[in-house]
């Protein structure tokens, strides 16, 4: 064989083989759905809770849990056959009603908020069995086990007023305890407001004066009406603990002296206050601590965002002091409590950091071990002397106008940290410092301040601040026709270069985290790269500077998750609007490996942290709620789900395995063609005549 066809067979089979590495790529196919009723949705209240998947009954196989809006919740087996045909009908295994048993009136039964969790301690070999909790727009609090079996309901109506509905929701399942013969611990959280009377033109421009006058009007309405009633304050957030078996209240947490200088919105911007600071914004009750002692239990619980109602949040959290570090260690024996957390012990001589040497002494730890199956942690009752380092101590709520940490025993306020609303609230630069990251469209841009600062923000454009109150700014940078080689990223020149002049109908979705590795050991939820979406589908990417300080630009990419809606008064939206997504999610349920989701009116797309689109799924109908990334089908896979006026759709997420084992015959065939290749350009030097030198 000549070694020109020989190097042309090579180089073919090195293009075949290149090519099916690219043969296990993943796309998401059209699996079931669930179709409902056109309900018109005047107000944002009348919103349903987005769907959960959970495996109720512990059987392996995971449901999806929808709301209705005539009252019920509705149990879906979604298959995930993957066919082409397009969608198919989930089968409803089951559903329950939430309307009274003797009389069947709807008013106050629509489901506001539902969560799944297990109650019971589980033992060695126990399927555990999951709860369901719903909360309806009457604050009536309902119970159900694992066949939708009612255990208990609270009426908490009493308690607020008849004309408030809900804008902050949350509820916290757990299998902790407050009190000895308990089952479980339920936790309520939510702020009501007041229902808005007077429908506005939508394209009515309306002052700031006017606004500021009605915000003021609004809250002197709330506090006469809590000082007449006795109620809740309608500026507070409430909470009421449940042991979880019973329905029994633990606690609740309804009204604290609120300050008559904290409901004055303006006071909270610095352009009227020129003593704004951490002591102003966080005025403490007796017995109230400062969040700045627990920073690192603070950061533990970032990122922090709030758009909707949906993105409030109950999270049971380990609040410890931030322990300053020791100069000079005394001599003597260090002692160990069983309520601290056990420090890592290095042996001298041991590389810790070796995975053959960890694995190697994990192996021979567990066959000289008597007993391999460790036993279940065991959970104790929690009381106000409960300092066990793995039981946590305090709720953490997530709320619109920043972080609250509740005593868990107690339900006493431990600390508040109010925090700016809208943006990114985490240490995105990883320096331990709280930062925010706030972008702003053109809706009302004119009148966004960048916080800590007197600068107007425009249109596309992002601004990083850090500190609690702000300290300094990180860096300011564009997110909307980036220039080349961003070379007038800070100048005034580079907010108007390249830019269109139509900006009013510039929309923006809050900035996500993605993790980024630099080497170094950072806490979960920070120190990463900042990503954008604006509604005309550019993704852009920032990642912090040198020294945390700056932004360097990473990549922007153009999508189809577009969408727009229009301009509407405050507490109402159209029957059309569209809520747009981005948020990282793993496509592997136990991945640490993040990627990102950015969905817009008619498309989804999934980009890889480099910025490169690996997927993209036409959507059925624009979605009214985030998307929700979960696995339904029971393979390991991350799947999606889209909410529509018109139902419920799903997604599974689906893999080409590709030819592997073709695959590696053209691999084999790549060596024995270079053996030969090789062979014969060797033969063919030693078979050449050698040049006589007598002629």
């Amino acid at each position: 064989m000549r070694k020109r066809d020989l190097a042309i067979l090579m180089l073919s089979a090195f293009a075949i083989f290149f090519s099916l590495q690219h043969e296990g790529d993943f796309s998401f196919r059209e699996a079931w759905m669930h179709l409902s009723d056109d309900y018109p949705i005047k107000y944002e209240a009348d919103r349903l809770p987005p769907p959960i998947v959970a495996d109720l009954n512990g059987d392996g196989k995971k449901e999806v849990l929808v709301a209705t809006h005539d009252a019920k919740i509705q149990v879906l087996e979604p298959h995930s056959r993957r066919v082409d045909e397009g969608f198919s009908n989930a089968r409803v295994l089951a559903e329950v009603s939430l309307l009274p048993d003797k009389i069947r009136i709807s008013s106050g039964r629509r489901p506001v908020a539902m969560a799944t969790g297990v109650i019971d301690k589980l033992r060695p070999g126990q399927r555990p069995r999951q709860v369901l909790v719903v909360v309806t727009s009457g604050w009536s609090v309902m119970c159900f086990d694992s066949n939708l079996k009612k255990l208990w309901e609270v009426n908490l109506q009493e308690d607020f007023p008849h004309n408030a509905h809900h804008r902050e929701i949350a509820i916290s399942i757990s299998n902790y305890t407050l009190r000895h013969g308990d089952t479980g611990l339920v936790i309520v959280g939510g702020r009501m407001e007041m229902q808005p009377h007077i429908s506005l033109d939508p394209f009515e421009e309306i002052g700031r004066t006017e606004r500021s006058a009605d915000q003021h009007r609004r809250n002197l309405t709330e506090k006469e009406a809590s000082e007449n009633s006795g109620t809740v304050d309608l500026r507070h957030f409430a909470l009421f603990a449940f042991a979880g078996g019973s329905g029994a209240i633990r606690w609740t947490r309804k009204n604290e002296n609120i300050e008559e200088h904290s409901s004055d919105a303006s006071r909270l911007i610095p352009q009227h206050n020129y003593k704004l600071d951490v002591q102003a914004l966080n005025s403490r009750q007796p017995g109230e601590f400062e969040c700045r002692e627990f920073r690192e239990s603070i950061l533990g619980v970032m990122p922090h965002h709030w758009d909707r109602r949906e993105d409030t949040l109950l999270e049971l959290a380990r609040f410890k002091r931030h322990k300053r570090k020791i100069l000079k260690r005394t001599s003597g024996k260090t002692i160990n409590y069983p309520f601290h957390k056990p420090e890592e012990n290095h042996l001298p001589g041991k590389d810790s950091t070796k995975k053959i040497s960890n694995f190697i002494g994990k192996a021979a730890q567990y066959a000289g071990s008597a007993k391999p199956n460790k036993p279940f942690p065991y959970i104790p009752t929690i009381t106000n002397h409960t300092q066990l380092w793995w039981v946590p101590n305090v709720v953490v709520a997530h709320q619109k106008e920043g972080i609250e940490a509740i005593h868990l025993a107690s339900g006493r306020t431990f600390c508040k940290l109010h925090l700016q609303e809208g943006g990114l609230h985490a240490d995105i630069n990883g320096d331990g410092v709280l930062d925010h990251v706030q972008a702003v469209g053109g809706n009302g841009a004119e009148q966004t301040v960048a916080s800590g600062s007197m600068e107007v923000l425009r249109p596309c454009w992002a601004v990083a601040t850090s500190g609690v109150p702000v300290r300094e700014q990180l860096f300011n940078a564009s997110i909307c026709h980036h220039s080349l080689f961003n070379l007038f990223q800070h100048g005034e020149y580079s907010r108007n270069f390249g830019r269109t002049h139509d900006l009013a109908s510039l929309e923006v979705a809050t900035p996500i985290l993605i993790p980024r590795s630099d080497g170094h050991r950072h806490r979960k939820g920070s120190h990463g790269d900042v990503v954008f979406l604006t509604n005309r589908g550019e993704v852009t990417s920032y990642s912090p500077g040198l020294h945390g300080h700056g932004a360097v630009w990473q990549w922007q990419l153009s999508t189809g998750a577009i969408w727009s809606n229009l301009p509407s008064p405050s507490g109402m939206m159209e029957s059309g609007i569209v809520v747009p997504t981005l948020k990282s999610f793993s496509l592997r349920v136990h991945d640490n490996q993040q990627v990102i989701l950015a969905a817009g009116e008619q498309e989804a797309v999934v980009i890889s942290p480099g910025g490169s689109i690996l997927t993209s799924v036409d959507l059925p109908a624009p979605p009214t709620h985030t998307l929700v990334t979960e696995d339904f089908s029971n393979d390991g896979l991350t799947d999606l789900i889209i909410v529509t006026n018109t139902g419920v759709y799903g997604f599974v997420q689906t893999r080409q395995p590709g030819a592997l084992f073709f695959s590696t015959l053209v691999g084999c065939l790549i060596l024995v063609m270079g053996v030969v290749f090789v062979t014969q350009h060797l033969n063919s030097i030693k078979g050449k005549p050698r040049a006589s030198s007598a002629q």
